[in-house]
């Protein structure tokens, strides 16, 4: 069978042709495509994304498959962001794609990256430091806004950096040394505090665990929520000035059922 054309005019949508005509013209780059990174560029693809870049070094393995999109029997053993192209392929045949199997190691080629885009999003993991705020960097020089939401548990947090507002190193307490950030310890029980996410922040502050338990359930939701807030932002259904950019974050609890705002700069919350 010959694949049909992507048409963001196919089937119903919330969005109008003018909306999904900006959202056709838009550029996103997403660092890391594993648990929230590649249901967000998935879900970003269907609503008609029209230029993506990808990348991620990671391997898929057993393990992944209880919440990672690109995760299957098939894809074991193979690299994150190779695997989940051919899906997002899938989607969107007419979405522009470039696909790195690496994290790409200088500022000069993130800023490359960056070149044209619109929107970028962190998915990298928490335990590097030092990358993150090479990519937060790039992505504040190029004047566009940078996603990152963590998930633990039931919850998820959008937190978005304006490239005028909060830097991620003011953000994430870094030390002044450079030469100190691979093994910078984030504040987590600041940023994920235990009235969202319950003693599981602190089993990891403290050595009891090495990971924050999520579920497929939770990064799904994670997507959806991050993808809609950055086509709403792309089609200008959502000003800038509305966004809720760091020091704010946005929560939401599924267990729990509560959702609303808190401040990441607080301490942390009792």
């Amino acid at each position: 069978m010959t694949p049909t054309p992507f048409s963001p005019d196919a089937g119903i949508s919330a969005f109008t042709h003018e909306h999904r005509r900006k959202l056709a013209a838009s550029k996103v780059v997403v660092a890391g495509v594993g648990g929230v990174g590649g249901i967000e560029a998935a879900v970003l693809a269907g609503l008609g994304v029209g230029e993506m870049t990808i990348f991620d070094p990671g391997i898929f393995d057993e393990p992944d498959m209880n919440r990672q999109f690109g995760a299957t029997v098939s894809t074991l053993g193979e690299n994150k962001a190779v695997a989940t192209a051919r899906q997002l392929r899938k989607i969107n045949p007419a979405m522009r794609l470039t696909v790195l199997d690496h994290a790409p190691p200088t500022a000069e080629t993130l800023d490359e990256i960056m070149a044209g885009a619109h929107v970028a999003i962190d998915a990298i993991d928490y335990m590097g430091f030092d990358y993150k705020a090479l990519f937060a960097q790039c992505v504040r020089r190029a004047g566009l806004y940078n996603f990152t939401a963590p998930i633990s548990g039931l919850a998820t947090a959008i937190f978005i950096l304006d490239p005028d507002g909060i830097t991620l190193e003011e953000l994430y307490d870094a030390p002044a040394d450079e030469s100190l950030w691979p093994a910078h310890k984030l504040p987590l029980d600041r940023l994920l505090g235990p009235k969202l996410y319950g003693p599981l922040v602190a089993d990891m502050m403290e050595g009891r665990r090495t990971y924050l338990s999520n579920c497929a359930g939770i990064a799904t939701f994670n997507g959806g929520l991050v993808a809609l807030e950055i086509a709403l932002l792309l089609t200008g259904l959502r000003s800038p000035e509305e966004l809720v950019c760091a020091p704010e974050a946005v929560y939401a609890d599924l267990l729990t059922r509560e959702c609303g705002s808190y401040n990441l700069m607080e301490a942390k919350q009792s």
